[in-house]
């Protein structure tokens, strides 16, 4: 086979150069087709559900989502700030402004219009609440309708309990009965009347703000402005007490990707940019999964481009630097820029489009793809300075190192094309474009390359251009090839222990699997993203369930909320009242119980002196029944009750008489009135508020926000359930826990969690085995091409050096593996194979182990230069993943580049030592 592929290339070489002017305007008509075809069909998709396959379970339920609710994820606007109103405000005109977007946003979520639940918000109170309030307004109503004259003031409470408060009412039993629920209603009222004396703030209903449901420490505090204040919390989505507040707008249909979703985007700034002027206390940014997946693209695309054009221009300037020459350099590049050019053409016509993976091939074909014509053009200048003709040296050229080139493009090939037996579609099209633009740098090489060398050559004339070559060509002085060799064994010695302990250091080699982690960490949406994670929103990050009907969905939920690693259930039967036809039995009571009852929010005053005479008679009991009852403690279970009683009314009226003596009558007037009405003016609203309530039905679907319907509910009846982590899923360990959970309710389970979970193992398996399947395809090249057992290992030998010390430094440095620089694996095993194949060959041609004496070396320098500076431009990356993934081939480069022109021919000159020892 090897004689076979050198006769091979002879002939083509002998074809090329007899008709170089035709095979040069061949190229050149397709490169000039190439070039229109990139200005009228270049596309690069970025929607990342373009790179799975449709008909993958996991990726067909979410797909199912999307055509169910015509909705994707949505934009997250994040507003941070000191001042609740003022967020409140901010997050009004940023709705606003978002609604103008349309058809490019749609159902914008800014404030919930939730007038519809106030006569039903009873019905969010828990039964043990709806009982007590049932139970403390039983006494107010009997004595109003018994006693119509009697008001709802300071004076009337505290004769009521002084009445209460005598020892004949006491001593029979029946009366605790409703004694109990009068006395905590009271000492309620004696601590905000105190409160309001000592002017402190008192507020203590609480809200749980996911669900709608009403947390009341104590009832009889319940007024219409808490209510109200209620209400008006629920209808922003807000956290931190008002101080984190959001605002979410689905993508429009047609715009949840490519051009459309980037100029929604660049407008949503553009919005924010504008508010943000206008309220410059507020921290106000974007974020939300199709800001990171756009800002992802836009950022790698970049970067991409930079790295492109910086490794074109070091390349270029290495090649003139290294060949002392502009003409051949040039005509190398030239080559090289058509074969890109085919390159990219060449998937717009087969696949259509790049995408977010498969546009980074660039960089890497420019690093690998000028290897070919370094290679070339170094043996083409060595044969022609050693007195051949043009014709000859070209032969000479692709019959040698025109078969290891061969040889080494089609290695690096089989690796891309090793990455096509996945289940994505987007490292199937990186495989077939990268390898094809291997294939075609290949192609250009062994053909264009040659046939203008010779057209170009022959004009000039042979003398010159041996005139020219001489200059150019270079070699080390013997001094250096008398260090490099000083100690064969001592630097086979110092490999083997390096290699040694970057063996030990492989295990530590992990895999981080947080695609945040793959983000440029200054973006403005990675930040907002981070924040929101470390806030009680847990950011904006969901798994999604679909369920047929409410039923089905009331059940998924409950079994979702019992999870461990569920943090919150978002649908609309949570947002529905559970037991809603006990409660209404409940609330019909209390409102039929009110409906009678005379109520006067008429203004009343105070007498001062009487209610100070109430308030001391009454601690003065308080006192003496609580030493009375502590006698008794041990023996009657009632006087326990009455000592617990004294211990909270004393206090409370302590607090009372404490400062009605203190301040002066006009203050002491002042503060009265007002606490009077904070107590009695807003509970006869209260009751007038409970009387309102609707006890005709429970809460229904007409009742929600329109919002709400559209993110629950589709056209088509199903009802969407959202399922939010308790810890941050971007971490692999959490992703895990809770997908395996959440799939035991519902195995088909969707959203990005789900699909985290499965496609980074996924595409890291995948990688895996096509770098074991690229390892087998290149040693069978190997074996073929030189059919010797020697060659082919120690051809091998510095690839495997090289990938042991690489696995091994990213261990001891503690780097790990990610989605993106995975694709080291069966790179660097196509990249890296090439230097020993270039290496070896020239070894077996001519028995020669100093490679630097030839023009191999310099070759092999130069050319794993170039590939180096490839992969090392996209060290300017700003985006992570192109950033570790430059990083890590760069070091796997370099250390090939070691192991080949160091390590290797250590091994080749102790061979030639011992050959010349047996035939001398």
């Amino acid at each position: 086979m090897k004689k076979n592929l050198e006769n091979f290339l002879a002939w083509l070489l002998h074809k090329t150069c007899l008709h170089c002017r035709i095979v040069i305007l061949l190229f050149l008509g397709l490169t000039g087709l190439s070039i229109w075809i990139l200005s009228t069909q270049f596309k690069v998709i970025n929607d990342t559900n373009a790179l799975i396959r449709k008909d993958s379970p996991i990726h067909k339920y979410y797909l199912e989502y999307r055509k169910e609710f015509g909705v994707a994820e949505d934009y997250v606007v994040v507003i941070h700030g000191d001042d609740p109103e003022a967020n409140k405000k901010a997050a009004l005109e940023v709705g606003k402004k978002l609604r103008e977007l349309a058809p490019l946003v749609q159902n914008v979520r800014d404030r919930l219009d939730l007038s519809k639940l106030e006569t039903h918000l009873l019905l969010y109170l828990s039964l043990d609440d709806l009982k007590k309030i049932d139970s403390e307004i039983d006494g107010y109503v009997k004595a109003l309708k018994e006693q119509p004259e009697i008001k709802l003031d300071l004076n009337t409470i505290l004769n009521q309990a002084n009445e209460k408060f005598q020892e004949s009412y006491l001593r029979k039993h029946e009366n605790w009965k409703e004694f109990i629920p009068f006395i905590d209603r009271f000492i309620s009222i004696l601590n905000q009347l105190a409160d309001q004396l000592e002017q402190k703030p008192n507020y203590q209903v609480k809200v749980q703000k996911s669900s709608l449901q009403l947390q009341d420490k104590d009832m009889s505090n319940l007024r219409v402005e808490d209510i109200r204040s209620i209400l008006e919390d629920h209808e922003f989505l807000s956290f931190e007490d008002g101080k984190l507040v959001l605002v979410t707008a689905s993508p429009g249909k047609g715009a949840s990707d490519g051009q459309k979703r980037t100029e929604t985007i660049k407008k949503i700034r553009e919005i924010i940019a504008d508010i943000g002027m206008e309220y410059p206390s507020l921290s106000i940014g974007l974020t939300g999964e199709p800001v990171l997946e756009d800002d992802q693209l836009q950022e790698s695309s970049k970067d991409s481009l930079n790295s492109a054009l910086l490794a074109f221009s070091l390349v270029s300037l290495l090649f003139f630097i290294s060949y002392r020459e502009i003409l051949r350099p040039a005509i190398g590049l030239i080559v090289l820029a058509m074969a890109l050019c085919w390159s990219l053409a060449f998937p717009m016509v087969t696949i259509g489009h790049l995408n977010i993976i498969s546009e980074a091939f660039v960089a890497m074909v420019i690093g690998m793809g000028i290897d070919f014509s370094i290679q070339y053009m170094s043996r083409y200048e060595e044969e022609i300075s050693g007195g051949k003709t043009i014709l000859e040296a070209l032969k000479t050229t692709s019959k040698h190192t025109g078969a290891a080139i061969f040889t080494g493009g089609c290695t690096t090939a089989i690796a891309f094309f090793t990455m096509c037996f996945n289940d994505f579609i987007g490292l199937q099209e990186f495989g077939i474009v990268a390898g094809f633009g291997i294939l075609f740098c290949l192609l250009s090489s062994l053909t264009l390359l040659p046939a203008m060398y010779y057209w170009i050559d022959s004009k000039i004339g042979l003398n010159r251009i041996r005139q020219s070559t001489i200059k150019t060509t270079w070699t080390t002085p013997q001094w250096f090839n008398t260090i490099l060799f000083f100690s064969p064994r001592g630097t086979l010695t110092l490999a083997s222990l390096a290699t040694i302990f970057f063996a030990f250091m492989i295990p530590k080699v992990g895999f981080d699997y947080n695609l945040l982690n793959l983000q440029n960490q200054n973006l403005d949406c990675v930040q907002r993203e981070l924040e929101l994670l470390n806030s009680p929103s847990r950011g904006m990050i969901s798994a999604l369930s679909v369920a047929d009907n409410e039923e089905e969905a009331k059940k998924r939920a409950k079994a979702f909320e019992a999870l461990p690693s569920v943090a919150e259930v978002r649908t609309l039967t949570t947002i529905f009242p559970e037991q809603q036809e006990e409660k209404l039995q409940i609330i019909r009571d209390i409102v039929n119980k009110l409906k009678d009852v005379p109520l006067d929010s008429s203004k009343k005053e105070v007498n001062a002196d009487r209610l100070k005479k109430d308030i001391d008679d009454l601690l003065q009991k308080s006192e003496e029944g609580y030493k009375t009852a502590q006698k008794f403690v041990s023996i009657a279970p009632q006087a326990k009750e009455a000592v617990d009683i004294f211990s909270k009314l004393i206090p409370a009226l302590s607090r009372i008489q404490k400062q009605m003596n203190k301040l002066p009558r006009t203050e002491l007037n002042k503060r009265l009135s007002r606490a009077q009405f904070e107590i009695f003016g807003t509970m006869e609203s209260g009751l007038l508020w409970l009387r309102s309530q609707d006890i005709s039905r429970g809460v229904t679907k007409e009742d929600l926000p329109k919002e709400v319907l559209e993110r629950f509910l589709s056209p088509h009846g199903k009802i969407l359930i959202e399922i939010i982590p308790k810890e941050n899923v971007w971490e692999r360990k959490a992703d895990v826990q809770f997908v395996n959970d959440i799939r035991k309710v519902d195995p088909k389970v969707t959203g990005t969690p789900v699909q985290n979970y499965e496609y980074i193992e996924l595409l890291r398996k995948s990688y895996t085995e096509a770098a074991q399947w690229a390892f087998v395809a290149i040693v069978i090249l190997i074996v073929l091409r030189f059919q010797n057992l020697l060659y082919s290992i120690l051809a091998l030998f510095p690839l495997v050096l090289a990938a042991i010390w690489t696995l091994g430094w990213m261990g001891f440095f503690n780097i790990p593996f990610n989605p993106a620089n995975i694709i080291t694996l069966p790179l660097a095993i196509g990249a890296g194979v090439a230097y020993g194949i270039y290496t070896v060959d020239r070894y077996s041609e001519d028995g020669n182990a100093q490679l630097f004496s030839t023009s191999t070396g310099k070759a092999i320098l130069v050319s794993g230069l170039t590939a180096v500076i490839g992969f090392a431009s996209l060290l300017i990356s700003s985006y992570q993943g192109l950033y570790s993934l430059g990083l890590v081939m760069t070091i796997a480069i370099s250390f090939c580049l070691i192991t080949s022109l160091i390590i290797l021919p250590q091994v080749f000159y102790l061979m030639s030592n011992k050959k010349k020892k047996i035939t001398s």
